[in-house]
């Protein structure tokens, strides 16, 4: 079979041919059908992400397909013939191939009312959004008061989610983009919150609205400089998550803003997320993003390339994070 791979950390995935694998106990095989490039995978190839596997190895954390061998277990009998979302075992190869062999319980059947590309991206952006609401309901709130939302990267495919779903929940957030274009963009969508980092008073207009809307929940895909800008804008008591590394940068936090305001800093990672529900509220969960996969949690797709093509895909994304996701194709 055909297959993205990585030989080291930092180098440029080829095509090669390895075997098809074959499922395990409480595995399946998946043909395929295809797989988004997140800014985790980004991160992945990098050797920048939390998973780290020997190499060669096949990235890619989630895609869809057909399961057309299963391994011992009653789950993964359940699941031969059917189309799924799928996400990469930790442990295995991923999802950038033709064939790819992951936990049963890593996949999940998909609703006639779902398309099979979409179904590719149901779990890394979906359930992060989804997430960020249930860390958002499980944080204290001292003020008793209606809290806003802060989230950087906002003109991503996870950011206009949070976006939507805020709206829908009617909490409301404040999206935080670098560009003129992608203010507008938002607001053609319906973004009422939306700050240019870019403008040279991004500072004082994201204070005067943090404080308008008691905005003390915070999430930064970005890093740098920004979520010390952040702090200095929040009201306090506000906390801090941050789930990703955009920027290269280093962060630099002032002492006192943690000091004497009440902030707080904390990583975010779906992952650990997950783990903490555990099994039935992840299930729960999962359902839940396919009820919305067709709006609040859609996700534009921008362009789809072969597998051959990984170099320009890869490209074309980097370029054009804003416009929708890149797909790989497996057709």
């Amino acid at each position: 079979m055909q297959a993205v791979v990585l030989t080291e950390i930092g180098a440029q995935p080829t095509i090669a041919t390895i075997p098809v694998p074959q499922p395990g106990a409480g595995e399946v095989l998946v043909k395929m059908h295809a797989s988004p490039i997140n800014p985790s995978d980004l991160a992945f190839l990098a050797g920048g992400y939390g998973i780290k596997k020997p190499f060669p190895v096949v990235p890619g954390f989630e895609g869809s397909g057909i399961v057309v061998a299963a391994g011992k277990g009653i789950l993964p009998k359940i699941w031969l013939g059917k189309k799924v979302a799928c996400a990469a075992s930790p442990k295995l190869n991923g999802c950038w191939a033709e064939y790819m062999v992951t936990t049963a319980a890593s996949c999940v059947p998909l609703s006639k009312k779902i398309s099979i590309d979409q179904g590719s991206m149901m779990f890394v952006n979906p359930m992060t959004a989804l997430a960020f609401f249930d860390v958002y309901k499980n944080t204290p709130n001292s003020s008793k008061k209606l809290r806003g939302i802060i989230n950087t990267a906002a003109a991503s495919a996870l950011g206009r989610m949070v976006i939507r779903l805020g709206k829908q929940k009617g909490i409301p957030v404040i999206s935080i983009v670098r560009r003129e274009e992608q203010v507008e963009m938002l607001k053609s969508e319906g973004a009422e919150f939306v700050v240019n980092s870019s403008d040279p008073d991004f500072e004082l207009k994201l204070k005067e609205l943090a404080h308008q809307l008691n905005a003390t929940i915070l999430f930064d895909a970005v890093g740098g400089k920004l979520p010390q800008q952040l702090l200095s804008a929040a009201p306090k008591g506000s906390k801090l998550f941050i789930y990703g590394r955009l920027s290269a940068d280093a962060c630099e936090i002032l002492p006192g803003e943690l000091i004497f305001t009440g902030n707080q800093i904390q990583g975010f990672w779906l992952t650990n997320w997950l783990h903490e529900k555990g099994m039935l509220k992840t299930l729960l969960a999962i359902r839940k993003v396919q009820s919305l996969i067709n709006h609040e949690l859609g996700t534009n797709i921008h362009k789809q390339f072969s597998i051959g093509q990984i170099t320009e895909a890869i490209e074309t994304y980097k370029n054009n994070m804003s416009k929708g996701k890149v797909l790989l194709s497996f057709k």
